[in-house]
C-alpha cells in the first residue's frame, strides 16, 4: 500500500513573556476577531449528541471555537491565559502559570473556578470543580496536539458536561490522516524560556491510525526565584480505528509539570497606605520571596515532632495520567455514543504562604478566655465555664450555677444567688439581698450594698461593688466581678466572672 507523501514542518518562535497588563478585547467570538464563512462552517462536536457534529452556524447555543493557528497567535502562557479570547470570561493568574482564579460572567465566585469545566475529547478531566487549589485549568498543558478549543458558554452545557452550568472548555486532540504528518516547533524567550513541541500522525493500516506527540519546557518564570520556576513536559499519543459507519478511538496522555506559586510579598507603605514601594533588597516587580535558601523547607505534621520536606519548586505542578476513549458508531437510524476517562495523580500545592505566624492549640483556645495562675498551678477560664486548679485544690463548674471547692474547707453554689461555708462558721446567700454571719457573730441583710461590723471583724456585702475590712485583711466583693484577699482563705461569688486568691487556696467562679 502506498501512502501520500508525508508532510512535515519546521517552526522558530521567539516568545517574550513579559509581566504586563493583558489588552486583548473580548468582543469576538473567535481568536481572530471577526467571524469569516470558514469559521462559521466549522464543525463543532460540543454540546451536541451528534456523531459527525454541527455547523457552528447551526448552533442554537454561544460558543467560541479556536484553532491551533489561532491559539498559537494568543501567545498563551497558560491554559487558563487561552480563555481570555472567549467573551464572558475574565482569567487572571494567581501566582505563575497554574492556579488561576477565571470569573464566568453571570457567575459569581470568589476565586479559583467553580464554574469551569475543562474536558479531553469530550470528557470531563476532573469532574468536581469547587475543590480549593484545584481549578481544573491547572489539569491541562496546551501544546501541539490539540486539534482546536470549542468552548460552549452555558447552553447545553450542563447536558452534555457535568451539570456545568457555567463554562465547558473542550480540547479535541489531533488524530492520525490517511496523509502522515510531522511538526517541530521551538520556542525561546526572556526569563531563559526554552521549550520545544514535537508532533507526528499518520496511518498503520486496515484502518488504523496513530498519532504522538508533546512538549518539554523550561523557564525561570516570570519572577526569579535562583531556581527553574516551571520546568516540566507532556507526552500523548492517540490510536484510532475507522470504517463507513463509525469510528472507536483511544488516548493516553502523561503530564509532569512543575511550575513555582507566587505569593504576596511585603511592601513599605506610607502616606496612610496612599505610597507604596518596594521593600529595601526586595523588587516589587521581579522579586519574590522564593530562592535557593529557603527552597527545601521541613514542614511539621505530627503532634511528636514528625516531619515531611518539601521542594517549593514544585509549587502548583501535576504528575498525572490520563486514559480515554470514544465509540461512535451509526447502525441504520441509530447512533451509539459512548465515551470515557480515567484520570490519576497529584496534583500538589507548595509555597511560601505569608501571614499570621502559627500557634498552638492551647494558645488558640486560650484566646477565647482567660488564664489564671494560682501557687504553683494555672487555670483557663473560657467561654461561659472554667475550670480552675488551686495549689491544694479546686473544683469549678460555672455556666450560670457553678459550684467550687477551695482550701480545706469551703463550697459555692452560685447563680443570681448562693450559699459558702468558709472558716469555721459563715454563710452568704446573695441574690439581689444577701445575709452574711461573720466570724464572731453578726447578720447582714442588704439591697444593693450595705456594712456590717462583727467581733473585731468586718464584712460587707455589696450589690455593685464594695470594700471589706476584717482583721488585718480587706477583701472587695463585686457585682460585675472582684479580686479578694483572706488571711486564711476565702470563697468569692461575681454576678458574671471574678477572680479570687487567697493564702494557699484559691477559687474562681465564672459565669
Amino acid at each position: 500500500m502506498r501512502f501520500p507523501a508525508p508532510r512535515y514542518t519546521l517552526s522558530l518562535a521567539v516568545a517574550a513573556a513579559l509581566l504586563a497588563p493583558d489588552g486583548r478585547a473580548q468582543t469576538s467570538t473567535t481568536a481572530s476577531g471577526t467571524p469569516d464563512a470558514t469559521t462559521l462552517d466549522a464543525v463543532i462536536v460540543s454540546g451536541t449528541a451528534r456523531f459527525k457534529g454541527l455547523a457552528k452556524r447551526d448552533a442554537s447555543f454561544s460558543i467560541t471555537t479556536a484553532s491551533p493557528e489561532q491559539i498559537q497567535q494568543a501567545v498563551p502562557q497558560s491554559t487558563a491565559d487561552l480563555l481570555k479570547i472567549v467573551p464572558g470570561v475574565w482569567a487572571e493568574p494567581s501566582g505563575g502559570g497554574t492556579g488561576a482564579n477565571i470569573f464566568v460572567r453571570g457567575m459569581p465566585s470568589e476565586g479559583d473556578a467553580p464554574f469551569v469545566t475543562m474536558q479531553l475529547d469530550g470528557s470531563p478531566l476532573f469532574p468536581p470543580p469547587t475543590l480549593s487549589f484545584l481549578e481544573n485549568s491547572t489539569l491541562f498543558r496546551v501544546d501541539d496536539t490539540v486539534e482546536r478549543m470549542e468552548v460552549l458558554r452555558g447552553g447545553s452545557s450542563p447536558i452534555f458536561s457535568n451539570g456545568q452550568p457555567g463554562l465547558t472548555v473542550n480540547f479535541i486532540q489531533k488524530k492520525g490522516q490517511d496523509e502522515p504528518e510531522g511538526s517541530v516547533r521551538l520556542t525561546g524567550g526572556n526569563n531563559d524560556l526554552r521549550r520545544i513541541d514535537v508532533f507526528n500522525s499518520g496511518p498503520m493500516g486496515n484502518g488504523w491510525y496513530y498519532s504522538v506527540g508533546g512538549f518539554f519546557r523550561e523557564t525561570d518564570g516570570v519572577r526569579d526565584p535562583q531556581f527553574s520556576a516551571d520546568k516540566g513536559g507532556q507526552f500523548s499519543a492517540t490510536l484510532s480505528k475507522r470504517w463507513d459507519s463509525g469510528e472507536l478511538s483511544f488516548y493516553a496522555r502523561h503530564t509532569d509539570d512543575n511550575n513555582a506559586f507566587y505569593t504576596a510579598i511585603p511592601l513599605l507603605s506610607r502616606n496612610n497606605g496612599n505610597d507604596l514601594s518596594s521593600f529595601p533588597g526586595l523588587n516589587a516587580q521581579t522579586g519574590t520571596l522564593l530562592g535557593r535558601d529557603f527552597r527545601n523547607v521541613d514542614l511539621l505534621v505530627g503532634p511528636n515532632g514528625e516531619t515531611v520536606q518539601r521542594d517549593l519548586a514544585d509549587g502548583r505542578g501535576v504528575n498525572i495520567d490520563v486514559f480515554g476513549g470514544e465509540l461512535n458508531w451509526e447502525i441504520g437510524d441509530w447512533t451509539i455514543a459512548d465515551r470515557f476517562n480515567v484520570m490519576s495523580g497529584s496534583a500538589p500545592t507548595y509555597a511560601l504562604f505569608t501571614g499570621d505566624a502559627p500557634q498552638r492549640l492551647s494558645d488558640f483556645i486560650a484566646g477565647y478566655g482567660s488564664t489564671q495562675t494560682s501557687g504553683g498551678d494555672s487555670s483557663l477560664t473560657a467561654g461561659y465555664g472554667s475550670t480552675q486548679t488551686a495549689r491544694k485544690g479546686s473544683d469549678l463548674t460555672a455556666g450560670y450555677g457553678s459550684t467550687a471547692t477551695a482550701g480545706a474547707d469551703s463550697s459555692l453554689i452560685a447563680g443570681y444567688g448562693s450559699t459558702q461555708t468558709s472558716g469555721n462558721a459563715s454563710s452568704l446567700t446573695a441574690g439581689y439581698g444577701s445575709t452574711q454571719t461573720a466570724r464572731t457573730g453578726s447578720d447582714l441583710t442588704a439591697g444593693y450594698g450595705s456594712t456590717s461590723t462583727a467581733g473585731a471583724d468586718s464584712t460587707l456585702i455589696a450589690g455593685y461593688g464594695s470594700t471589706q475590712t476584717s482583721g488585718g485583711d480587706s477583701s472587695l466583693t463585686a457585682g460585675y466581678g472582684s479580686t479578694q484577699t483572706a488571711r486564711s482563705g476565702s470563697d468569692l461569688t461575681a454576678g458574671y466572672g471574678s477572680t479570687a486568691t487567697a493564702g494557699a487556696d484559691s477559687s474562681l467562679i465564672a459565669g
